[in-house]
């Protein structure tokens, strides 16, 4: 029998002990039920899936809610290999070769390493970037044709995702500190998704903060986290912050001097408290999760890259989504599933520092200390860490690069990730018998634009990342940007339609946008389109979560939800 779940828990149900820390316990409340609207959301768009302008990617009843339908206490825990795999695959293969990039050889796996930890190599003299916000044109490339297998005689195309630590895609990422002699002296581990700090930005940013002074660095100012415009905008000048209408504050910046690249260095810039690639999202994970519940034909579910590349879900020849698909793919072959509460991407201990020595021999199990999170409070027994430091001080007299795992001195903190697992839990409700469904394809005919991001126009153009639902405030009339993908081309302001299944909310489009900023780690390479609108909540709109959907000119006026699905998760009128 499932219990009814009420509300969806925090990560590691760390927020109780964020807000008892800060000394911020009477807003706890309003966090934990603005979280569990996100994770409400977020299911909700992984059960529906993306019916507008894909076949055969829904419905997902495989997927359930539990805040709907209940929730028994069991958990299969998925567990991988946080050291980005696309980096191994891509460049150390015997077909790498053929990338013009390599100079006619694959990379050794110790360079791949130091690519991870540095974000650039040098090849022939020329250095090869993973991330190049200076536009020089010397980011690495990668093959493009990935299924059925790799084409390794191209096309090729720059590496994505992009972001100063966007190839750490394995929901774990890390920053390093090295001292005036370059040896290791410290490196922070985190797998704690984006949303938390966006979400507790919009309550107090104060809180976020207050966080960033207690694990990141207490020389951390308010104006350092502030999202600043990176070129003029309509909305503002390069370097101004970026103010969120729908709050009047700065909007938060989740890769700001301090949560950004692989290199720390104290009082200055550096550090990793939470993830930053684009693809390292939780409602990434959860949608994912959702996708793969689908069953399809067995030549298309023999292992991991077969059914990505059938389903189309998340990156091919990473660790984490073929292996989360493919293993929620299973379950779902007998069961009904989701994602066990708390929903989190967790961090595991290294099993054992056995084989982990000083340079005299010295355990230094009591270097790695975990900040965030918990170990071995999980469902299952799984650890339930958020956020990890290995640091031996100078007191100790050597330093992480005199350290040696299985008799070989730490150079690269690959050595350190191939030693750990980062692993979320799944959970099973009633037995089914489910359709097969052929492979994921891009629709031809009937095209509706799917929604994927709604933003004040400020975050718009200030780029914004998140995730969050819009705050449509009762009483509030604002600018906002819907982005989407599979939108007419044709489409102008006039015969655009926008509409809330809210009747309190409303929509008056006032230009629309053949080309907008694609959503990093959302959107394919299909294009993306946006329409720029004022958005009115009038003072008595309900409470709660908002559907939303955008119809093409070519539509019939007021179609069914079966004609046109509502689409979930983007907006939502909260309390007052």
């Amino acid at each position: 029998m499932s219990t009814p779940l009420k509300q969806f828990t925090s990560p590691a149900g760390q927020a109780p002990k964020d807000f008892q820390k800060l000394g911020l316990e009477q807003q706890l409340p309003q966090f934990e039920t603005d979280w569990s609207n996100n994770l409400d959301g977020w299911t909700q768009a992984a059960i529906i899936g993306n019916p507008w302008s894909s076949l055969n990617d829904a419905p997902r009843a495989g997927y359930y809610n539990p805040l709907v339908e209940g929730f028994d206490d069991n958990a299969t825990p998925v567990e991988w290999t946080p050291f980005p795999n696309r980096l191994i695959v891509y460049l150390t293969q015997a077909g790498s070769a053929a990338n013009p990039q390599l100079g006619g050889k694959p990379l050794s796996m110790e360079q791949v390493m130091a690519l991870a930890d540095n974000g650039e190599i040098d090849i022939n003299g020329t250095a090869l970037k993973l991330y190049d916000p200076q536009g020089t044109g010397n980011l690495l490339n990668l093959p493009t044709v990935r299924c059925p297998q790799i084409d390794w005689n191209g096309p090729y195309k720059p590496f994505s995702p992009s972001g100063p630590r966007g190839w750490l895609d394995e929901y774990c990422e890390w920053s390093i500190t090295r001292d005036a002699n370059g040896k290791l002296r410290s490196v922070m581990f985190t797998c704690e998704n984006p949303a938390y700090y966006l979400t507790l930005w919009r309550i107090n940013p104060e809180a976020v903060l207050g966080l960033y002074k207690d694990y990141i660095d207490p020389s951390v100012v308010i104006e350092d986290l502030y999202l600043r415009y990176a070129y003029d905008q309509p909305t503002g000048k390069k370097g101004e912050p970026v103010i969120d209408p729908t709050t009047g504050r700065a909007a938060y910046d989740v890769t700001n001097k301090w949560n950004s690249g692989t290199a720390r260095v104290p009082g200055q810039y550096g550090g990793a408290l939470h993830l930053t690639s684009g693809p390292n999202t939780l409602s990434a994970e959860i949608y994912l999760a959702g996708a793969a519940t689908i069953q399809r034909p067995d030549a298309s579910s023999v292992n991991a890259q077969t059914l990505i590349c059938c389903a189309q879900y998340g990156q091919n020849f990473r660790n984490s989504d073929p292996f989360i698909g493919f293993s929620a793919n299973s379950l779902a072959g007998a069961n009904r599933i989701t994602l066990t509460d708390p929903v989190g991407l967790y961090l595991q201990q290294p099993q054992s520092f056995a084989n982990w020595k000083g340079p005299k021999g010295e355990d230094v199990s009591q270097y790695w200390k975990v900040t965030r999170g918990s170990a071995g409070t999980g469902p299952g027994g799984i650890d339930q860490i958020l956020h990890a430091v290995f640091e031996i001080p100078e007191s100790a007299g050597f330093s992480i690069s005199d350290v040696t795992i299985d008799g070989k001195p730490i150079e690269y903190i690959g050595q350190i990730a191939n030693q750990m697992k980062v692993a979320l839990s799944a959970s099973t409700l009633n037995s089914i018998e489910p359709p097969i469904t052929p492979c994921v394809a891009d629709r031809t005919t009937a095209i509706q634009p799917y929604p994927v991001q709604l933003l004040p126009l400020e975050l718009f153009y200030g780029e914004s990342p998140s995730d969050l639902p819009a705050l449509l405030k009762p009483g509030s009339s604002h600018q906002f940007v819907l982005v989407v993908q599979g939108a007419d081309a044709g489409t102008t302001a006039a015969t655009a339609r926008i509409e809330f299944s809210n009747p309190g909310v409303t929509a008056q489009v006032s230009e629309f946008l053949a080309n907008a900023t694609p959503v990093p780690g959302v959107t394919s390479a299909n294009g993306t389109q946006g329409y720029v609108m004022t958005i009115k909540v009038a003072a008595n709109a309900a409470p709660g979560l908002v559907q939303l959907r955008a119809l093409n000119p070519s539509e019939a006026a007021n179609p069914s939800a079966d004609e046109h699905p509502w689409a979930s998760s983007l907006a939502i009128v909260p309390v007052l």
